[in-house]
């Protein structure tokens, strides 16, 4: 299998047909980040010295490795960016996404929330949260920012299901109050909360930074009832069991 290393160049058929890419960094095992690699100068590419190549900072995109047939090769060695020039693409590289932003965001509500939420994002992963406190089964105000298409969205109570042994990760179900008392059986309402409707098919994992504060019911922190759990654990197995 072909070793795939950040800073060296590739031979890929990504996009229909052969193509050189270094790669940036990896997203896994079998997908990396790069930039398309000329020969000859092109409109808004930077010159790589230590390639003597022109690299494409504004089409940075995701590479497959099994779409990269070979590594190139320069008398014997690796083509490959230096440590220093490699520093100024990642810069220069950050100046274009941010350009792009800049450029294609509208300057309405909706293009003030994503930003806002891209910046809620960084200083949520820098932040350093108790996590001790959080009970399981107990309703708390997540942040779910903004996704995409249909995805849930926005701050909103969710129940903490479950969590990894360490409680950064949880499993939660989000509620809602527009589906009291629809017809669908996936959703459930709550007995411990009169206008709270569980929304079982969009229960998922999130980061416990997401977590931002109590939901109170009568001045103490909202818990599902025995019945609540009881049915919800039957409606889980029902919608992704097939039972």
């Amino acid at each position: 299998m072909l070793t795939i290393n950040y800073r060296q160049i590739y031979e890929t058929n990504e996009v229909g047909e052969k193509q050189w890419v270094l790669i940036i960094y990896d997203i896994s095992a079998n997908h990396y980040v790069g930039v398309p690699v000329y020969s000859k100068d092109r409109k808004d590419c930077i010159y790589i010295s230590s390639i003597n190549k022109y690299v494409d900072v504004n089409n940075i995109r995701d590479y497959n490795r099994s779409k990269m047939s070979r590594c190139i090769y320069l008398y014997n060695k690796p083509l490959k960016v230096s440590k220093k020039e490699y520093s100024l693409l990642i810069d220069n590289c950050k100046d274009s996404i941010i350009k792009y932003m800049n450029d294609n965001i509208p300057s309405d509500i909706d293009g003030v929330a994503y930003l806002k939420w891209c910046k809620d994002k960084y200083n949520l992963n820098k932040e350093d949260l108790k996590i001790d406190n959080l009970k399981q089964n107990g309703i708390y105000w997540v942040n779910m920012g903004i996704n995409i298409g249909s995805e849930l969205r926005k701050l909103r109570p969710a129940i903490l299901w479950r969590s990894t042994g360490d409680k950064k990760t949880w499993t939660m179900i989000p509620l809602t109050t527009k589906k009291r008392s629809d017809d669908y059986y996936f959703h459930y309402d709550l007995e411990c909360l009169s206008e709270g409707r569980a929304k079982i098919e969009n229960m998922m994992n999130y980061s416990y930074k997401r977590i931002l504060a109590p939901y109170f019911s009568k001045d103490k922190l909202a818990m599902i009832t025995k019945k609540d759990y009881e049915n919800i654990v039957k409606i889980i197995s029902k919608y992704y069991l097939f039972k």
